[in-house]
Parts: C-alpha cells; structure tokens; sequence
C-alpha cells in the first residue's frame, strides 16, 4: 500500500492550527458562561463526547489525503464491498485514532490548567497552574534518587502535567496535579509517588490526580484513591466517596494550599 500523498510541513502545521483553534474554541466558549470557572471543569468529559463529530470532520479529511489511493476516492459510497477500500478504510481509522489520542490527552491538561488560573485570578489566591518552564524541570531533577552501591539513580518521577506554585511566595511548589482522561493507566502510579514523598524531604508537596472520564462505580479503585491528597473528576456522573470529588469541589483544597 502506497500514500497517494505526503502531507508538506506547512500543510501539517495549518491542520494543527486548525485543531488547537477548534478545542481554544471550545473552552474559551465554556469560560464565558457567567458560573464558576471551576463549574466548567465538571462539564469537561461532556464537552469532549460533543466535540467528536466535530472533530472527526477535522481530521477525517486529512487522513484520507494520507492514506486513500487517487482512484478510490471516488469510490467511498462502495466502501463495503471493496476489499481494497476496507484496508484503506482501516488505515484511515488508524491515522483518526493516533491523532486524536494524544489531541485530547494535551488538551485536557492545558484546559484544567487554564480553568485554574482563570478560577485563581478570579478568587484572588496566590497561586498559579504551570505546565512548563524552569521551576517543573528542577521539579523533575529533585525526584532522581542516588541509591548507595548502585550507578544509576532511582527514578521517582511523578507525571508531573501540572504543578501548583505560591506566586506570594517566590513560586514556590506546593502541589502537583497529574490529569488523565481515564485512571486506568494513572492510579497506581500516582499512589507509588504519594508514598514516596511521604517519606522524602518534599512530604509537604501535594499530589492531585485530575480525570475526565471515570465515574468510579469500582470498589477497588475507589478505596486505592484515598491515599492520594485529591481525586478530582470532570464528569457530573461521578461516585463522590471521600478523596473522590467533583473537579469544581478542588477550589476548597485551592484555598487550602493559600494558608
């Protein structure tokens, strides 16, 4: 199977600034209802569900210049009874799937991050929600551990996706929020991390799991989240139960962090 065509960098980089335009959009959309910014959190997973059409309309176009050979585009309607075109067709879901994947885990991660600061300016706390720069490389630097007798250091590094700094206080580090759009890959490695500060000089950093999609009707994983400081969830369907809570509720814990 050969491309019938290679997308060029500046045909790339129009289709990246078309997608990221559609999810600012979004948010940006979501952010001018007069409600808590934090209210817009809880609604997230909601938000992603009715975005898909939409978004499959983005980006189906593009995988189909990639991966559709000339002379079956026309033929589309035909799909299902062309063997060729059904292995078009699994290349073409193929390409949606990886591009998507990623699109809505980086996302997700850069709207909590905008809806806390928006939240944090509006409320007036000392805090800011970064994503990059000096302070989240330090950070990461700070969790390599040298073990006596062995070469290479033990790795303790959390997925640190976003870190919450106290900006009255030279911005420094108080918090660190991991944000998953599922916990299945998450839970047991943010819990690892937990105990591990627990017993470290940063025991006074916080470690907050943010998820988009899980409702928590398992037991075992809802007993698994009590050891962290906070489970926060983007979707009004979640069972709340003790650490456990609806995204808007982390304004509580917010201002905790301020004293």
């Amino acid at each position: 199977m050969v491309r019938s065509a290679v997308l060029n960098r500046s045909q790339e980089n129009e289709f990246k600034d078309v997608i990221n335009k559609f999810f600012d959009n979004k948010l940006k959309s979501a952010l001018k209802k007069p409600n808590n910014p934090l209210e817009v959190g809880n609604n997230i997973a909601m938000i992603l569900k009715k975005s898909d059409k939409e978004v499959v309309k983005i980006v189906a176009p593009r995988a189909v210049r990639k991966w559709a050979s000339l002379e079956t585009r026309a033929k589309w309607q035909k799909i299902l009874a062309d063997p060729r075109m059904l292995m078009e067709l699994r290349l073409i879901g193929k390409s949606i799937a990886n591009t998507m994947r990623p699109l809505a885990g980086n996302k997700f991660t850069l709207w909590i991050a905008k809806i806390l600061n928006t939240y944090l300016e509006d409320a007036r706390l000392p805090l800011k929600a970064i994503t990059k720069g000096k302070i989240k490389t330090v950070l990461n630097k700070s969790f390599l551990v040298k073990i006596r007798g062995q070469k290479q250091a033990r790795d303790y590094k959390p997925d640190i996706d976003i870190i919450l700094v106290r900006s009255d206080l030279n911005d420094k580090p108080v918090a660190i929020i991991s944000t998953k759009t599922t916990s299945r890959e998450r839970m047991t490695q943010t819990i690892s991390w937990s105990r591990f500060l627990k017993s470290s000089p940063m025991k006074k950093l916080k470690i907050y799991l943010v998820i988009a999609w899980d409702v928590f009707e398992d037991g075992a994983n809802k007993e698994r989240a009590q050891e962290l400081d906070g489970v926060y969830v983007c979707n009004k369907e979640v069972n709340e139960y003790g650490k456990i809570k609806r995204f808007s509720k982390i304004g509580q814990e917010l201002k905790r962090l301020c004293h």
